[in-house]
């Protein structure tokens, strides 16, 4: 899991010697342990979850009745988040950076960034589901990898088992460098129950 010993053998916990942690490199301030960003990875390390993501609609108009639900969606529409692609048991949106969608440093809210995550599982567990069938969500867990710093912001994601009762999901916010990389922002799994 280390590329190298965490810790020096001769020195304590917060001495200047910490070594380099693999995906990370830990940094000494004052009297706090912290880390840099992660650094950017390629799309496809990204997208690698999602690529077996293939699964059958158990709803002939599943892309109608997954828009409509969207459509009701009232917070989404006030958020100005978008879906702009619908496939059974995948969905990928977008979201333009306005003011009210920052917290106090001027980047992505943490809270926006677990909303589009959730947003993104359960429509894409709506369009694997009976016509009629209503999606709750009963557990998320979130991971922030990089603060959101950009103009526009994408995520996609989708149900990676689904089932008669629960669907589990994955979705990942990510944003679009200058220079074409994507550097994802936060990760989140759900299980989406099926009514």
């Amino acid at each position: 899991m280390f590329q190298e010993d965490f810790f020096s053998q001769n020195s304590g916990p917060w001495s200047k010697n910490i070594k380099v942690l693999w995906g990370w490199e830990p940094l000494i301030c004052d009297q706090h342990f912290c880390c840099t960003p992660i650094p950017p990875l390629s799309p496809l390390s990204y997208s690698f979850m999602f690529t077996n993501m293939k699964h059958e609609a158990r709803n002939p108009d599943y892309k109608a009745y997954t828009e409509l639900m969207i459509s009701r969606n009232k917070f989404m529409k006030w958020m100005n988040f978008v879906m702009v692609k619908i496939e059974p048991g995948y969905l990928e949106g977008e979201l333009e950076f306005a003011e009210m969608h920052e917290q106090q440093n001027g980047w992505l809210h943490g809270g926006v960034t677990s909303t589009i995550l959730d947003m993104v599982q359960g429509f894409a567990a709506y369009s694997l589901v009976e016509d009629g069938q209503k999606v709750f969500t009963v557990e998320a867990k979130i991971s922030y990898f990089n603060p959101g710093i950009a103009k526009k912001f994408y995520s996609r994601g989708g149900v990676v088992k689904p089932g008669k009762r629960f669907h589990f999901c994955e979705a990942e916010v990510y944003y679009i460098t200058e220079e074409g990389k994507e550097v994802i922002v936060a990760k989140g799994s759900a299980t989406m129950a099926v009514i």
